[in-house]
């Protein structure tokens, strides 16, 4: 039982036993000792190598899968053994040649392209040389029987296609049918890097020797050359160009915005805000003078690049860049002062939760006591009212986004639109909440400043009043202050939605899913999935979210279709309330 290695050689693995494997180690050591120093050696090794490999290939099979000493030795003796091409022994030359042939392997030609000596795809070279016929007759044989002899151009391609290219050393002599052994493999090797030297030579040479060549290529440099630095000037000036339209594009956007800012300083409206949002009067200055250095400064300084780019002028002053960096970055710290100091007022949010205490009811009629009629006793512009009116009526449930400025005498309000929305109660009574929310620099403050919200509900007899919007009086900051109202309705309960409402809710789910403009005007029942409408038979619902049929009441029930009209069922029979009278049905008969 022999020790077994495992190696690589051309990319082909192979196990081989351990003293087959020192040998052949030792060999082509040898050999690439030999070659180290030839030029085109790497390449000899590699074609030495993947013929190696190629014969030791078919030394192994399914049954035989270990390369033995005697593979080895027959392999050394079919390449050659190095002292014949190394010259250390003195037997002569053509002693060698018959002891070599009577220990080589028989020569066996292969089909393949010729890639040295083709004309198109190196087929006619590679059958010239197979047959060991003249390449001329080849070719002039091809050409006949493509034109004359009815064969096809297919021909040609089929065989360009099907037989291979002779890539390697190995290959190329097998096509010549010469026996593949190192002295053969590195004396094609030399050739073939010869004969490449041979044709950069005179490459060279003709074109060092041909003055219409060489004159051609210096006109070309010179050409080049001129063209580089035309199209580099051309092209810094387009950039001038650029930089300086853009910089006065930009320049009289700032001074219209900060000559805007400045006219609508004197709007008393606008004032109002100012001081309302900043905490100092002098941090609104402070953030104008801020922005309009720490744009302003860029902008000149491109202005100032693009003339110097456009006309080509070199003068350059480091004071001035130094000047214009300094006031840029204070321009910056002035505006990133400001608004750390104001966005932290905005850091943190706080609201505090109110309970109305309610009176209850089957049904509780909720209308709303609209902002015109709150906003009479406020000096507020009417037309500002109808302008923000407007926007809140084109843009629905987004009225906590909308904000005014109002006056009681000499104190100011600010007024801010409130929303409700319902949603089902987990008791059996009515619940409803007022959620006042604000901002502030830590949760605290928000909460204070929650606290100063002020906002009205009444309740008469069923009917709840909702003030449309709420006031935050005295000298508090406008901190993005939020007026929620959550009605919660008990199982069986109905509510009556006033079309004043419209604009008032804020995306209340029921089970049909139609949307809060068209709930009001109608009574809402709430059942176990939400709420349902009540009187909302033959009405257009929303064609994407149609309302489900309702179920025929069974024989001997009353089906009322009373405007305003309630429905109640309990153990003493069926209760129908409307507004003129109650009528009581009591049980049937049968029950």
């Amino acid at each position: 039982m022999n020790k077994t290695v495992t190696i690589n050689i051309s990319g082909i693995i192979f196990h081989i036993e351990e003293d087959a494997f020192e040998k052949l180690s030792k060999y082509l050591g040898t050999i690439k000792g030999y070659f180290s120093k030839t030029d085109g050696g790497n390449e000899i090794m590699s074609d030495i190598e993947a013929r190696i490999a190629e014969m030791l290939q078919s030394k192994v099979n399914a049954v035989k899968q270990v390369v033995l000493m005697a593979d080895v030795d027959s392999v050394i003796e079919t390449m050659g053994r190095p002292e014949e091409f190394a010259g250390e022994e003195t037997t002569d030359k053509t002693e060698q040649e018959e002891e070599t042939k009577s220990y080589s392997e028989p020569v066996k030609k292969r089909m393949f392209r010729d890639p040295d000596s083709k004309a198109i795809g190196g087929v006619c070279s590679g059958i010239a040389a197979y047959f060991d016929v003249d390449v001329v007759w080849i070719r002039l044989a091809m050409f006949l029987l493509i034109f004359f002899g009815g064969v096809s151009l297919w021909v040609y391609i089929i065989l360009w296609i099907v037989i291979p290219e002779a890539k390697t050393t190995a290959e190329k002599l097998a096509m010549r049918g010469e026996k593949i052994d190192i002295n053969n493999i590195s004396k094609t090797v030399k050739e073939e890097a010869e004969q490449l030297k041979k044709r950069m030579e005179k490459y060279g040479n003709d074109f060092r020797n041909n003055p219409d060549t060489r004159n051609f290529f210096d006109k070309l440099g010179d050409f080049i050359k001129e063209f580089i630095i035309l199209f580099s000037k051309f092209f810094v000036r387009i950039v001038g160009l650029v930089l300086l339209v853009f910089g006065v594009i930009f320049m009289l956007g700032l001074m219209s915005t900060v000559f805007g800012f400045s006219i609508m300083g004197t709007n008393t409206e606008f004032n109002d805000w100012v001081n309302l949002f900043f905490l100092e009067r002098s941090h609104y200055t402070l953030g104008m003078i801020g922005i309009t250095l720490f744009l302003g400064v860029p902008v000149l300084m491109m202005i100032y690049g693009g003339v110097k780019l456009l006309f080509r002028i070199h003068y350059s002053n480091r004071w001035l860049n130094l000047s214009a960096g300094v006031i840029w970055l204070v321009g910056f710290v002035i505006a990133l002062f400001v608004g750390i100091t104001t966005g932290k007022d905005f850091g943190n949010a706080g609201k505090v939760k109110e309970q109305v205490q309610l009176v209850q009811h089957d049904t509780l009629y909720l209308t709303l006591n609209e902002s015109k009629e709150i906003l009479s006793g406020l000096k507020i512009n009417n037309d500002d009212y109808e302008d923000n009116h407007h926007i809140h009526l084109k843009h629905r449930h987004r009225h906590s986004n909308d904000y005014m400025v109002g006056k009681d005498g000499d104190k100011k309000h600010i007024v801010g639109y409130a929303s409700l929305d319902i949603v089902p109660s987990l008791t059996d009574n009515f619940e409803l909440y007022v959620i006042k929310k604000a901002r502030g620099e830590d949760k605290r403050a928000a909460t204070e400043r929650a606290k100063m919200i002020e906002y009205k509900v009444f309740q008469k007899d069923s009917t709840i009043t909702f003030d449309e919007v709420f006031t935050v009086s005295g000298d508090e900051k406008f901190r993005v202050q939020e007026v929620q109202l959550i009605l919660k309705v008990p199982r069986n309960k109905v509510v009556h939605l006033d079309k004043k409402l419209e604009h008032f809710l804020s995306d209340v789910e029921n089970v049909t899913n139609t949307f809060d403009g068209d709930m009001v005007g109608r009574r809402w029942i709430m059942e176990k999935e939400g709420l349902e409408c009540i009187d909302c038979q033959g009405l257009d619902m929303d064609a994407d979210f149609p309302a489900p049929p309702k179920p025929p009441l069974p024989p001997g029930d009353i089906n009322v279709d009373a405007k305003d009209a309630n429905i109640k069922i309990d153990k003493d029979g069926i209760k129908i309330i409307t507004k003129d009278a109650d009528v009581n049905i009591g049980k049937k008969k049968s029950e």
